[in-house]
């Protein structure tokens, strides 16, 4: 049954946002709306709360899943969970290079390095 939510939540919810929100850092759109703020958001929250621990984590459990999901011949988990595996690091990819950090829930560019006034 965890098979079956977990994929239908990777489906129809976890990589669509994803995804758009790839693409809206990629293109350079901030704000970004409220669903791919947050996604935004508790990634950088995961990693500055546990470090390199999270990537390690994220890894490990979907490697795991991915290999349960094979085992149990859950096909449609199978690619939803590949597919995941390829767009979360696209992801983190664009926020690291976009250097986004939390002010108050929300997520913006690093500001401009130098002397202000």
């Amino acid at each position: 049954m965890g098979v079956f939510i977990y994929t239908l939540a990777l489906i129809f919810f976890i990589i669509p946002i994803s995804l758009r929100t790839y693409l809206s850092l990629k293109n350079g759109r901030l704000p970004l709306p409220y669903f791919q703020n947050n996604i935004v958001v508790n990634r950088v929250k995961l990693r500055n709360a546990i470090g390199v621990l999270s990537p390690i984590l994220f890894w490990t459990f979907h490697v795991l899943w991915l290999l349960w999901t094979i085992v149990i011949e859950a096909w449609l988990g199978t690619l939803a969970t590949a597919a995941y595996m390829v767009i979360s690091p696209l992801l983190s990819g664009q926020i690291k290079a976009k250097q986004i950090y939390v002010i108050q829930e929300k997520a913006a560019s690093a500001p401009p390095s130098g002397d202000q006034g």
